[in-house]
């Protein structure tokens, strides 16, 4: 009895110390976020005034400087702020007027860009504690196939939210104010429902084109296989439709959700042809392995 009990301690303890590590690096996750949404939203640019001066920069040309940029306390020209700021600016169309409903909602809008921005920045230390996590756990020849998706992964994140940003929003906000127009009614937008579309495609549009590396990974680890991926592409098709109809506003007319359906499709199958070509590549290196020990 007593050697089974420490047979069960022996084995928990690694799981503990598993969790704990885990714990550990979620919470540097967490402060690094917190830290850096409080700087967001409480720190902004200032500039500080100097004689004029010249500065000759290689391909690009001579420019004068007559300020420098410096960050200060600031509260109400934060970075968030300006985000904001640059938003309504550039984002809502000509002849809507945004209003404020509610007292704290320009504060709560505050606060949700500078976790965007926040998470955006915070990134390179998410993966890093990730990595550290489950790196002790991969074999040297997964680790480095692991290590290539971290670029692509951030650089279709990008892509995604730029996407989101320069296409999907417009689009909809043209659309509603049309709608509005059409119905005879006053041209206005709520403040906190503006923040919140453009805060909320530009997280889901930077999540969902993170598809093709999802897919390729999986393919790459030999956990679905590259034909499964082909067979259900119909499936695929589907679920990409039924995810527009999910995030998409609903009064576009089936505008914006034919094109984020079509887009998703697309990145459906640029990761099947990729996750295939993967496939074909890591049976051609596992041949290339057996045919030498069978010869030996």
């Amino acid at each position: 009895m007593g050697g089974d009990t420490n047979i069960e301690t022996n084995s928990l303890t690694p799981l503990l110390d598993h969790l704990q590590e885990l714990a550990s690096r979620l919470r540097r996750i967490l402060f690094t976020i917190l830290a850096f949404t409080a700087f967001f939203m409480f720190f902004g640019p200032s500039y500080i005034s100097i004689s004029p001066t010249r500065v000759a920069i290689p391909l690009l040309g001579v420019f004068t400087i007559s300020k420098i940029p410096i960050v200060v306390p600031s509260f109400l020209n934060s970075f968030s702020t300006l985000a904001l700021r640059y938003f309504i600016t550039h984002e809502i169309p000509k002849g809507i007027a945004v209003l404020n409903v509610s007292v704290f909602d320009p504060i709560l809008s505050s606060m949700q860009v500078s976790l965007l921005f926040s998470v955006a920045i915070s990134m390179p230390v998410i993966l890093t504690e990730m990595w550290k996590f489950i790196s002790p756990a991969l074999y040297g020849h997964e680790k480095s196939q692991l290590k290539w998706t971290i670029i692509p992964a951030f650089a279709l994140f990008i892509i995604g939210a730029a996407f989101a940003y320069f296409v999907i929003i417009p689009v909809i906000l043209e659309v509603v104010k049309l709608y509005m127009i059409s119905l005879g009614i006053q041209q206005t937008l709520s403040f906190k429902s503006v923040v919140a579309l453009i805060v909320g495609f530009l997280f889901s549009f930077g999540l969902a084109f993170e598809l093709p590396i999802v897919m390729v990974t999986l393919t790459k680890f030999n956990f679905v296989g590259a034909d499964v991926w082909k067979e259900n592409w119909r499936m695929g098709i589907l679920a990409s439709f039924i995810i527009a109809l999910l995030i998409s506003p609903g009064v576009t007319g089936g505008l914006i959700e034919t094109i984020i359906g079509l887009t998703l499709s697309g990145l459906y199958v640029a990761g099947a042809i990729i996750s295939r070509r993967i496939a074909q590549k890591n049976a051609a290196a596992l041949e290339n392995h057996a045919g030498p020990e069978e010869e030996t």
